[in-house]
C-alpha cells in the first residue's frame, strides 16, 4: 500500500511538470502581436457602382509574424452619408492567431446625385376615372437605381369628388440617408372621359438654371375622341422663370370641335 502511495505522488508530480510545462510554453509560442492597417489618404472618390477592389485601393495590411495580409482585409461596413454623397466605410483584418486590427476612412461616390422623380403619365384627370396617383411616379437614384417602392405621397387637400388643382407631396429617400421631395399638381376637372388627350414625350423635366426649354417640343400628339389629330391646335400656358430655381407647371391645351378641351401638364424643376 505504501508503494502505491509513492507511484501515485510521483505520477501527479510528473503531471504537474507536464502541465506546468505546456503552460510555459504557450505562453511563450502565443503571438501577441496586432497587425496593422495602413492607410494611404483619409478619403477617397469612387464610382458609383464602387465594387470591393475599389473600395480597398490604398489600403495594406502587415502582421509581425504571419507578414503581408493586404489580401485578408475585409469591408466590415458603409456608413449612411455623414454629407451628401460621402460615407464612412470600417475595415478589419485578422492574422492567423485571430488577433483583429480595425480602420476606418471616408468615401466620397463621384458624380453622385439626390433621388430624382419621374412622372410616367399626365397628371390631369376627368372627375370620371378612377385615380391611382402610385401607377403615375417613379424614383431613381445614381446608387441603388430603381427606388419607386420609396416613395411616400401625401396630400393636404385632394377630394376625389370636387374640380380643382391640388398640391401632391412626394418624398423618397435611399439607403444612405438622402431625401428627396417634389410637390406635384394633381388637376381634377369635370370634363367627359371622351376630352381630347394630349400626349407628351415627358410630363417632368429637369432644367438648369439659365437654360431655356422649347415647351412645344415635348408635345407627342393630340387626339380626339375619334383619333383626329389636333397636335397644331395645341397651346401652351408657362410662367416658368428659368432664372429662378423653383418648381413650374406648364400648362397644355387643345379644344375638339364639339368644344371640349383637353388638359395635359408638364412639371419643369428649374436646379440651382
Amino acid at each position: 500500500m505504501k508503494a502505491f502511495k509513492i507511484i501515485v505522488v510521483i505520477a501527479f508530480v510528473f503531471i504537474s511538470i507536464a502541465s506546468a510545462a505546456v503552460f510555459i510554453s504557450e505562453k511563450i509560442n502565443t503571438d501577441k502581436t496586432i497587425p496593422q492597417i495602413t492607410v494611404e489618404e483619409e478619403m477617397i472618390e469612387v464610382s458609383l457602382k464602387a465594387k470591393d477592389e475599389e473600395l480597398l485601393k490604398g489600403l495594406t495590411a502587415f502582421d509581425e509574424k504571419d507578414g503581408d495580409l493586404t489580401n485578408k482585409i475585409i469591408i466590415e461596413s458603409i456608413s449612411r452619408f455623414t454629407e451628401k454623397g460621402v460615407c464612412k466605410v470600417s475595415y478589419a483584418v485578422c492574422d492567423s492567431n485571430n488577433n483583429v486590427a480595425k480602420a476606418t476612412r471616408m468615401i466620397k461616390y463621384k458624380g453622385y446625385k439626390s433621388p430624382r422623380f419621374q412622372v410616367l403619365d399626365n397628371l390631369c384627370f376627368s372627375l370620371y376615372e378612377h385615380i391611382d396617383i402610385r401607377n403615375h411616379i417613379r424614383a431613381t437614384d445614381s446608387l441603388e437605381g430603381n427606388i419607386t417602392d420609396q416613395i411616400v405621397v401625401t396630400s393636404e387637400n385632394y377630394s376625389v369628388s370636387i374640380p380643382g388643382i391640388y398640391s401632391l407631396d412626394a418624398t423618397v429617400t435611399n439607403s444612405k440617408g438622402d431625401t428627396s421631395t417634389i410637390r406635384l399638381p394633381l388637376i381634377l376637372e369635370d370634363i367627359p372621359l371622351s376630352a381630347p388627350k394630349i400626349e407628351l414625350t415627358e410630363y417632368l423635366v429637369y432644367a438648369e438654371k439659365g437654360k431655356t426649354i422649347d415647351f412645344k417640343s415635348y408635345i407627342v400628339d393630340a387626339l380626339d375622341s375619334k383619333e383626329a389629330s389636333l397636335k397644331d391646335k395645341v397651346t401652351v400656358e408657362s410662367k416658368v422663370d428659368f432664372n429662378k430655381p423653383g418648381t413650374y407647371n406648364v400648362h397644355y391645351y387643345v379644344t375638339d370641335s364639339l368644344g371640349v378641351r383637353g388638359h395635359s401638364v408638364l412639371v419643369v424643376i428649374v436646379g440651382e
